[in-house]
């Protein structure tokens, strides 16, 4: 295991605790002298706000953790759809103004993870801990099964106040046990171990003379409907978007690889100046089961604000299902709002006709407003069987 670097002579006189104690200051002043930038966080208390409905946290004292001797155990008993249903937040000691840059180093380890490659899943976000909860510097990681040295830095794009400044530390998405030890946050500076290994040069192939036969793993594969909505009923459409089409510029419509949520796609469109229709830039998710008339509709749509020029800063999205027969119209019409974070919009209809497969298309608009938008998974359900 790589150990980094890190004012050793400081953090030899630190004692880590889980417990809320003061921490000398004296020893702080001396680590903050040793450390480039400026200390923001105390790095002597574990003590963090945790949350999760199904998260255990205790703590785990063992000589050979790195940094200290402590780690705070994080058990994800079960994995929900979104990675920031569990977490834990790192407070911040001392302002960060804007346009600062800003870094967080810690240790850590996953102990067991349900992932392909059983490595943790964890995204670090730099926030304000108070609503409508704004952040950025957003990087997920993912977590050895050893104990390692992490890094991730970003330039403020908003000033984080002493009072409710914090690192987000978010792991709901993954089935997982991590363990995070010792935790640094600093301003002023990019990097905060002075001997981080720089990236490694293209290898040289060194030959194996009549290699084995390597047995292909099994890769454990997500299920296509998450937890949240199993059981809710028919669904009528493929979630993945393998058929969606994009109305409008297609440039403004960008396909981007997304751990934080399920199936780990998501489409961004960007709208930079709003039109008077809405639908100059939409996204046309086809039916593609037949709908009778009466029947009961569930639609989960998976969906954050990246930017919007909006009075509450937050994106608004139109929705409608549109009948693909001319002059027959529309229905399930509906506006609404989507947080920073990644949420599951749910929103109900009623069938007025019948729609032969693929006759029948749920639109979502985004041009009213000037906007950028996160779109994942998009699930349309008969939640009641047709008679």
């Amino acid at each position: 295991m790589w150990k980094p670097t890190i004012a050793v002579a400081a953090l030899a006189l630190i004692g880590l605790s889980a417990a809320p104690l003061s921490a000398d200051q004296n020893v702080l002043a001396e680590l903050d002298a040793q450390l480039p930038g400026t200390l923001v966080n105390d790095p002597t208390r574990l003590d963090w706000e945790s949350y999760g409905s199904d998260l255990e946290r205790s703590v785990v004292q063992d000589e050979a953790i790195p940094g200290g001797g402590v780690a705070i155990r994080f058990d994800i008993k079960r994995a929900d759809e979104f990675i920031y249903a569990a977490g834990t937040n790192v407070p911040l000691t001392k302002a960060v103004r804007r346009g600062d840059t800003i870094t967080i180093g810690f240790y850590a380890r996953a102990i067991g993870a349900q992932t392909h490659d059983r490595k943790g899943v964890l995204r670090v976000r730099f926030q304000q801990n108070a609503p409508p909860y704004p952040g950025f510097g957003e990087k997920t990681l993912s977590i050895s099964n050893d104990w390692e040295w992490y890094e991730v830095t970003a330039e403020a794009e908003q000033t984080l106040r002493r009072q409710d400044g914090i690192v987000a530390l978010h792991f709901g998405r993954t089935r997982q046990v991590l363990e995070i030890g010792q935790t640094i946050v600093v301003s002023g500076t990019g990097r905060i171990a002075s001997d981080v290994p720089a990236a490694p040069t293209q290898p040289t192939a060194v030959p194996e003379p009549n290699p084995e036969p390597t047995p292909i793993p099994v890769v454990r594969e997500e299920p296509l409907i998450p937890e949240a909505l199993q059981g809710a009923g028919e669904l009528l459409n493929d979630p993945r978007g393998s058929d969606w089409r994009v109305v409008g510029d297609m440039a403004a419509a960008e396909q981007r690889e997304e751990p934080a949520i399920w199936l780990n796609r998501a489409t961004r469109f960007t709208v930079s100046a709003p039109a008077d229709d809405p639908g100059a830039l939409s996204l046309a998710i086809p039916l593609n089961v037949s709908i009778e008339p009466g029947d009961n509709l569930l639609i989960a749509i998976a969906g954050r604000t990246e930017q919007a020029i909006t009075s509450d800063r937050l994106a608004r999205v139109d929705a409608k299902i549109d009948d693909l027969e001319p002059g027959r119209g529309n229905f399930a019409q509906a506006v609404f709002p989507l947080g920073e974070d990644w949420q599951l919009i749910r929103l109900r209809a009623r069938s007025p006709r019948a729609y032969a497969p693929g006759r029948a298309e749920l639109v979502l608009s985004f041009a009213g407003f000037a906007q950028i938008v996160d779109i994942g998974p998009v699930y349309v359900f008969r939640t009641e069987p047709t008679s």
